[in-house]
């Protein structure tokens, strides 16, 4: 790992150490934030109305938070779940989209926008608007539990539960169905899968969110 950038504890309670040079900005989700040097400057961005409202209708949090680094310091981040964190770096050759509530961060290359999530991005309840993340920096991402990475080979399938995905190619093509049929789904307490098509790679959570929010509201 670069020393950057620092992973710290295990798997299940993973914390990223950022190492931030003087007026180096980084994009945090709001609330992530857990602790730093006395060196950034913080602003509270929503990013206009259409952005604001793409993030709504996404799942992720309406605010952000960008960090600018008056001298070289730490940054501290914790995501909302116990779970994994993992350093994506983006060369611009590719774009991702991503699941709900999967974005922690970002250096100050990626640009993190809303596009259209269609009719399938609605159904498989990953938004109707989705967050997609472009440039060239790096990117953080975080998950319930462990991420598992899959490598999709061209003209080969793969079916994931719509809540464990975290992060996607945006060219992989998918269509969102009902796991066992819709009466077997409401009766089995199965949910929603995204039938993707290679060439692609998936970032995949083995927790399922979901399952938190269930019990909470019981």
């Amino acid at each position: 790992m670069n020393q950057k950038y620092e992973l710290l504890y295990g798997d299940t309670n993973k914390m990223l150490k950022i190492n931030a040079m003087q007026n180096e900005v980084y994009t945090v989700e709001s609330g992530a934030m857990v602790s730093m040097d006395d060196v950034f400057e913080i602003k509270a961005k929503t990013g206009g109305l259409s952005k604001t409202l793409g993030r709504l209708f996404s799942g992720e949090a309406m605010f952000v938070q960008k960090f600018r680094a008056k001298a070289d310091g730490e940054l501290l981040l914790s995501p909302q779940y116990l779970g994994d964190i993992q350093v994506i770096e983006m060369d611009g050759s590719r774009n991702y989209r991503l699941g709900r509530s999967s974005f922690l961060a970002s250096s100050d290359g990626i640009n993190v926008n809303t596009k259209s999530g269609g009719f399938n991005g609605m159904l498989s309840g990953e938004g109707l608007i989705q967050m997609e993340a472009s440039g060239i920096g790096t990117l953080f991402i975080s998950a319930y539990g462990a991420i598992h990475k899959k490598e999709v080979a061209a003209g080969e399938t793969y079916i994931v539960d719509s809540n464990h995905l975290v992060l996607w190619d945006s060219s992989m093509r998918y269509t969102s169905e009902l796991a066992t049929g819709f009466f077997g789904s409401i009766a089995g307490g199965e949910g929603l899968v995204c039938r993707f098509q290679g060439p692609g790679t998936i970032w995949i959570q083995t927790r399922n969110p979901a399952v938190i929010s269930a019990n909470t509201s019981k």
